[in-house]
């Protein structure tokens, strides 16, 4: 099959549609088109745009024989009448700019039929014909055109359905699919024939149309109704021939059986010119049946002229056909094909009434999905065009070649047409890899984007634990949340205290690749030897799920030496350089990658002191512990070499130095929740809340008195007692829990007494915990303890003046300043 090479343009677009659900009609300056919605749109020769609005989806249409009124019918079972708008200009006309396009809305009371059973209709010489179906039974209704009073009926004929078992078709899927096809055919030369009327319905030469459908309706020059039903029948009546009574009385109806292609009738209309007009009735079925209907010439024998019916078959299924003097258009979905008519039965003239079937070769128009079809018709160059709608929704102009019917137009050789597949192969290939680039770069580009926002989600969880300051091996529960514990850990023979954080994700994101968990170590005490100290450790991981737990260790001793108390800041940082492969990612995106860096959210801040290093008695081996005697030594060896001063460690001649804590018993009790009833339970209770040693994993407190060791390797007792106060509150006895606090080491003594201050200062921040009732405290206790602090402030400010006179400050600052200092601590205040 040779394809011809034609041109399409796209006319207009609209929404998907089906081939039994669209109708399509032209006249001489419009094209009405309606795709089974509520809207008909008519597009005229100058490109217009109209939309004609219905109260329901549109299923069929037709023209007045004036071409000034358009009849719909809907799927409310309504029949309308409305006139086509000559100027869109009245209040009920809508102007939309956007589509460039008018919108006329059809009021209901231009409903001139009712009728459930309504499937197809027909305006013939202002006589409005009607097929319904019900029960079986196909009714053809003739009806007045309407003017200024209702409808009249003129007659009714009817004909009964036929047994379609034989097409494997049930009805009601048949009438979906194909509907009826109603069709009008005039003799050629008939006066009623207006020049409105020419171009709507098809004519017959007077000889072949007296042949088919009789002498009266000849006579009269009456048109022919001609109706191919979804069984595959072709019934017929004229129109203007009274209808005649039968030998009983009874009207006896006009209807009678042309043919039967036993598939659903598409199309049925006349062509091949001579010299008194069409000389061939054309019939398609749904199924690729073609059938011809033409007259025999008279033989030599002088016997009369008959007619016969030729058919052929064509490839299939064919949705929609139309024809014009010499071929037929038809589509089968896959391809537009033409067949030339001229040849088709000149073969077969002298045979009998009717021919075997045999296949027919077409011509492809090289034009796919086509579901309905008009014209054809010449434009102003003398070449043939077509109108057509696609399966997709779109309003096509498909123009033939000039010199297409004759012959001589250029086809594609075999060859040429071979390499052109080739092309058309290749370059698809190429459009399908150009589209799976894309699709692969819109993916990671999505990928990208869905993972960004999951950032962004984590963030905004992280937004309300920003700045909160946790103790090192507490915390309060957040959906994501990290946690420390220090412990001491011995590795060739040497103990060193290590951090343990816990990054814990209890939310429902999934921290993907591209975090990193950021410790960093900041120092509070400064020293000589302390500068630039800080230490910022990195723990990137690929992937921590919901649920999830990341452990991490990380060294708190530094070059210099173990300094206590330290700060640890956990924080998650993401990259933003993961969000993008260096393949997909644009200069652009690069350039901004590398400026911003990463997203950084901040977890939590710990704090690690003393108390958070102490090592309890019996958990832990003494080989690395310094004892009082071997400090002794070492001092006394060094100040035999002149290293130390006399006076450097004179603080552990005197026995070990104390420093004392006194907190209400009550306030304890209500801000840690502690039920005990004895004395002994309540202080075990309280050391075990400042040394946390299940947390440290070491043994739980047994006793109100803890020995341990600091972290400089000196002994250390901490001691709890309950004590009572007679003369500190005016309403009598005052319980109060004293926290005493003994070394030999000055460092050991002052860490510890720093750090259980500063968690009674955390503690008392909760203000959800108030004590029953107001203390009434004892003026002259206040004022004692007012003027014993104004004394040591005093004898301090005396040895600082001394200092500044005789320069003695330095050499007798452990002498001055140290008992000053054991005094502040020996008589301290009461925290309530």
């Amino acid at each position: 099959m040779d394809a011809v090479r034609c041109s399409v343009e796209c006319l207009s677009e609209f929404s998907e549609c089906q081939s039994h659900s669209l109708r399509l009609i032209q006249d001489t300056t419009n094209v009405f088109l309606t795709s089974g919605d509520r809207d008909v749109l008519i597009l005229n020769v100058h490109e217009r745009r109209t939309v004609m609005q219905f109260e329901a989806s549109v299923l069929n249409l037709a023209l007045s024989d004036d071409k000034h009124q358009l009849y719909a019918l809907c799927a409310n079972g309504g029949l309308y009448c409305t006139p086509l708008p000559p100027q869109l200009s009245s209040s009920s006309v809508l102007v939309n700019k956007s589509l460039d396009s008018v919108l006329y809305t059809v009021p209901g009371d231009c409903m001139v039929l009712k009728n459930a059973d309504l499937q197809a209709f027909t305006i013939v010489e202002k006589i409005l014909v009607t097929l319904s179906l019900h029960k079986s039974i196909w009714s053809f209704d003739l009806y007045e055109e309407p003017g200024s009073r209702p409808l009249c009926k003129l007659a009714r004929f009817q004909v009964m359905t036929q047994n379609t078992c034989c097409l494997n078709i049930p009805d009601k899927e048949k009438i979906a699919s194909s509907p009826p096809v109603l069709t009008c055919i005039y003799p050629e030369g008939s006066p009623s024939v207006s020049t409105h009327q020419s171009d709507l319905h098809p004519h017959l030469e007077p000889h072949l149309f007296r042949l088919l459908f009789g002498v009266d309706a000849s006579l009269v020059k009456s048109p022919v109704i001609l109706c191919g039903l979804p069984d595959g029948r072709i019934c017929c009546f004229p129109l203007l021939v009274p209808t005649l009574a039968g030998p009983t009385g009874e009207q006896r109806s006009p209807v009678r059986v042309l043919q039967s292609l036993e598939q659903p009738v598409i199309f049925i209309g006349t062509c091949v010119s001579g010299e008194h007009g069409p000389q061939c009735l054309v019939a398609v079925g749904q199924r690729g049946k073609l059938l011809i209907v033409r007259s025999k010439q008279a033989t030599l024998e002088g016997k009369k002229a008959d007619y016969c019916f030729n058919e052929h078959s064509v490839r299939g299924p064919v949705l929609c056909a139309c024809v014009d003097d010499k071929w037929l258009y038809y589509s089968s979905l896959n391809d537009l094909h033409a067949l030339q008519l001229t040849t088709t039965s000149s073969s077969s003239e002298a045979t009998g009434t009717e021919s075997h079937v045999q296949a027919l070769t077409s011509d492809s128009l090289g034009v796919c999905r086509v579901i309905a079809l008009v014209g054809p018709y010449r434009n102003s160059t003398g070449s043939v065009q077509l109108l057509a709608v696609s399966l997709s929704g779109r309003l096509l102009r498909v123009n033939l070649p000039q010199g297409y019917e004759k012959g001589n137009v250029q086809r594609l050789p075999s060859s040429l047409a071979g390499q052109r597949v080739k092309d058309l192969l290749a370059s698809i290939g190429n459009i399908w890899e150009r589209a799976e680039s894309l699709k692969h770069k819109l993916q990671d580009k999505n990928e990208s984007l869905k993972r960004l926002n999951q950032v962004i989600n984590v963030c905004s969880l992280l937004l309300d634990v920003h700045g909160n300051e946790n103790e090192c091996n507490t915390g309060t529960k957040h959906p994501i949340s990290c946690r420390g514990v220090a412990r001491w850990s011995s590795l060739l023979q040497r103990d060193s205290l290590t951090l343990t954080c816990v990054l814990e994700n209890s939310s429902g994101c999934i921290l993907e690749h591209g975090w990193t968990l950021c410790i960093q170590v900041h120092p509070l005490s400064k020293g000589p030897n302390m500068e630039g100290s800080s230490r910022t450790y990195s723990f990137p991981f690929k992937k921590l799920d919901s649920g999830q737990k990341l452990d991490v260790t990380i060294p708190l001793e530094s070059t210099g030496g173990l300094s206590l108390p330290v700060k640890v800041y956990c924080s998650l940082v993401f990259s933003l350089s993961t969000l993008f492969s260096p393949e997909t990612s644009s200069p652009g995106v690069s350039q901004l990658i590398t400026e911003t860096g990463c997203i950084s959210a901040p977890l939590s801040t710990l704090t690690v002191d003393w108390l958070d290093a102490l090592r309890l008695e019996g958990s832990f081996s003494h080989g690395n512990i310094r004892h009082d005697t071997v400090t002794d030594g070492i001092q006394a060896f060094l100040r035999s070499r002149g290293a130390l001063n006399k006076d450097t460690d004179n603080t552990t001649k005197s026995g070990p130095n104390a420093v004392m804590v006194r907190v209400s018993s009550e306030l304890l009790k209500s801000k840690l929740h502690l039920s005990a009833t004895s004395s002994a339970e309540t202080c075990m209770a309280v050391l075990k809340w400042l040394v946390s040693p299940e947390a440290m994993g070491q043994t739980s407190v047994q006793s109100p008195v803890i020995c341990a060791y600091s972290p400089d390797g000196c002994s250390v007792k901490i001691m709890a007692k309950e004590i009572t106060l007679g003369d500190f509150c005016s309403d009598g006895p005052f319980e109060v829990l004293e926290i005493r606090v003994e070394s030999t080491s000055v460092a050991a003594v002052c860490g510890l007494h720093h750090a259980i201050l500063r968690r009674l200062q955390v503690l008392l921040r909760d203000s959800t915990v108030k004590c029953a009732h107001a203390k009434q405290l004892k003026a002259q206790s206040l004022f004692e303890a007012v003027r014993h602090v104004e004394s040591l402030y005093k004898d301090l400010q005396d040895a600082q003046n001394q200092a500044a006179l005789s320069g003695t400050m330095k050499m007798k600052s452990s002498e001055i300043l140290f008992p000053i200092f054991l005094q502040l601590r020996a008589n301290p205040l009461v925290i309530l």
